[in-house]
């Protein structure tokens, strides 16, 4: 019988709120100027911050993103789940996800701290754009056009 993957962070108990400010510290340490918080239906889904760079006070927006955990964690239980049990798994995910995003923000500001890499190299993804949307949704919306393939070699 295969064995279930056990998922990063998976048995957290911690409070996707509490993560939250323990990731805004870290942002601070990294350079964040300014930070604020998203919120939808009274839940916590991302933040936003801003960061001086080479001269410019940029704008980062970072979501957690819970479906992908959600659907992981669901796909092992069979059956119908009660309100209160699909409440559980989604607070599960929940947490999971931010924990995540933590650990993911403590080692890149890690290797910004060592001089590894550079703040908007690492978060440059998440900045936000003037349309509102992240680089990479941007980018992404576009099937990545904007950017020009490589030259080949002659």
């Amino acid at each position: 019988m295969p064995t279930k993957k056990t998922l990063f962070m998976e048995t957290t108990t911690v409070p996707a709120e509490r993560t939250a400010a323990e990731i805004s510290s870290v942002l601070i340490q990294a350079g964040a100027t300014q930070i604020a918080t998203d919120y939808e239906a009274g839940r916590i889904v991302g933040l936003r911050w801003s960061m001086r760079v080479y001269g410019r006070d940029l704008l980062f927006q970072m979501p957690a993103r819970v479906d992908p955990i959600y659907k992981i964690l669901r796909s092992r239980k069979k059956g119908y789940l009660g309100q209160k049990d699909e409440q559980d798994l989604k607070t599960r995910a929940h947490r999971v996800a931010w924990r995540q995003l933590l650990r993911w923000i403590q080692a890149q500001v890690a290797m910004i701290d060592c001089g590894m890499t550079e703040a908007t190299e690492v978060f440059l993804p998440y900045m936000q754009t003037n349309s509102g949307q992240s680089l990479f949704d941007a980018l992404k919306g576009s099937e990545f056009k904007q950017l020009a393939p490589p030259e080949r070699p002659s």
